[in-house]
């Protein structure tokens, strides 16, 4: 009989290094590591990025090793800030300089454009608020007359 030469592997270890699972948890987790990144680094142009999460550690891509040293400077605030609001079980954080990767830069928000109403539908709205009574009569008519003033 042929004998082992490693010992049995835990079955949630070997869980965590399939890339599926590692794919379905972290999209979401990296934006908001990235997120709060640019919020602890104070600085909107800055050559930094969560690049993935891998058993318990986050790694973060650093563009020159004067943002690596500015990370390491603030490492125990961003662990604990990545700890409080998004991962409350995250090991550590690794830094890594990649200097000719693209760093994503942080697209800032665009506001949500304002709908506009059609002509029709604003004259649907007035048909609807004659046979409405209250409030909700005056906030359709509101919604009409904002279209009749844009048209």
């Amino acid at each position: 009989m042929a004998r082992y030469s490693q010992k049995p592997t835990q079955l949630t270890h070997l869980l965590t290094d399939l890339p599926l699972l590692q794919r379905q948890q972290t999209p979401d987790q990296l934006q908001r590591c990235n997120q709060l990144l640019t919020e602890l680094l104070q600085h909107a142009d800055h050559g930094c990025q969560v690049g993935r999460i891998k058993q318990g550690r986050a790694v973060i891509l650093c563009q020159s090793a004067a943002w690596a040293t500015r990370v390491k400077m603030q490492r125990d605030a961003i662990l604990d800030n990545f700890r409080q609001k998004i991962l409350p079980d995250l090991a550590g954080l690794d830094i890594e300089i990649t200097p000719n990767s693209r760093i994503r830069r942080p697209e800032p928000e665009k506001p949500s454009p304002i709908p506009t109403l059609s002509h029709d539908a604003a004259e649907r709205l007035e048909q609807l608020a004659a046979s409405s009574s209250g409030q909700l009569r005056e906030s359709l008519l509101k919604l009409a007359a904002k279209r009749r003033a844009k048209g």
